[in-house]
């Protein structure tokens, strides 16, 4: 998918972000969708939270999120297998847009939110965050 495609499948979804229900869908998916998705989307949640993060990324980011907690998209996320794989190009693709403003302490509270809820279960190596 093309950069415009992924600005056209998060258009308006910004609206639909909310804390509580990206906490909800993390512990819903995340053994489903993997260590390496669930903090490319815990790295968004907190670099949209950094004052140091630009208005533009922001809205991508927001973006983004708001695709990613909806139930109903592209691919209904109840599918098995596929259901999940739009959310996965929207999260990575969010994230490699704007990968270089988002520091190390911000991918470093990722970590840690994900080693907190998940516990044992997460596998995510600290030396791939970097």
């Amino acid at each position: 998918m093309s950069k415009f495609q992924l600005e056209e499948m998060i258009a308006g979804k910004d609206k639909h972000f909310s804390n509580d229900k990206f906490l909800t869908k993390v512990k819903a998916t995340g053994l489903k969708l993997g260590m390496s998705t669930m903090h490319a989307a815990s790295t968004l949640f907190f670099a949209v939270k950094s004052p140091d993060m630009s208005k533009a990324n922001k809205l991508i980011i927001l973006g983004a999120l708001g695709y990613f907690i909806l139930p109903f998209d592209v691919i209904a996320d109840i599918l098995p297998f596929v259901g999940l794989a739009d959310d996965v190009f929207v999260i990575t693709a969010a994230l490699a847009k704007v990968y270089s403003s988002i520091t190390d302490d911000t991918k470093q509270e990722a970590h840690q939110f994900l080693k907190k809820t998940f516990g044992e279960h997460y596998d995510y190596s600290v030396d791939e965050i970097k």
